[in-house]
């Protein structure tokens, strides 16, 4: 029987044409969204702005890194890409946007197959895998998702479309940063 370690492993993350990274690097600057609903007008004040560039989106390039380490109720997915967001995870926020959270209380993830199945790497020997994600607290998988008042496209748990993510494996068996000397 493997253990956590064992099904543990570090991947880039992209999907069939781009790559998936956070919407201050794949702008290049940080991600602000300003909103006109509810504002503007004399009795509800100027716009609103909102600081997005947490949460993820589609980029040809550079690749996220991310370490996925097993559990047994899915996958918690730590970033690795040097950079602000490193050491965090992603996770769904409270309106279901995908994006870098603390690691306490973070969404864990399921790897799905095209036929529903939860994949796993045990029986997986290349090196690329294609699957969905879905969050083990909900049974719809991840899709892009378009924001009313933003230019931005995001990754969501809202009923959509399913989206298929591409993951490169860069190496398995991956302990924890902190305890390279696990089992």
């Amino acid at each position: 029987m493997s253990t956590d370690r064992q099904k543990s492993f570090v991947a880039t993350i992209g999907i069939q044409t781009d790559l998936v990274h956070f919407l201050d690097v794949v702008n290049g600057k940080p991600a602000t969204v300003t909103s006109s609903l509810f504002s503007g007008g004399h009795f509800s004040g100027k716009p609103q702005s909102r600081n997005d560039s947490h949460l993820l989106g589609v980029r040809p390039e550079p690749r996220l890194t991310l370490y996925f380490r097993h559990t047994d109720r899915g996958y918690r997915l730590y970033i690795r890409t040097p950079g602000p967001y490193y050491g965090k995870c992603l996770s769904l926020d409270k309106n279901g946007i995908l994006g870098a959270f603390a690691p306490e209380g973070s969404n864990l993830f399921k790897l799905i197959g095209k036929q529903g199945d939860t994949l796993s790497i045990d029986n997986h020997q290349s090196n690329r895998l294609e699957a969905y994600l879905q969050t083990s607290e909900s049974p719809g998988l991840l899709h892009t998702y378009k924001l009313h008042d933003s230019t931005f496209t995001y990754f969501a748990d809202k009923g959509g479309r399913p989206f298929k993510f591409r993951f490169t494996i860069l190496e398995r068996n991956a302990s924890y940063i902190d305890h390279p000397d696990e089992v």
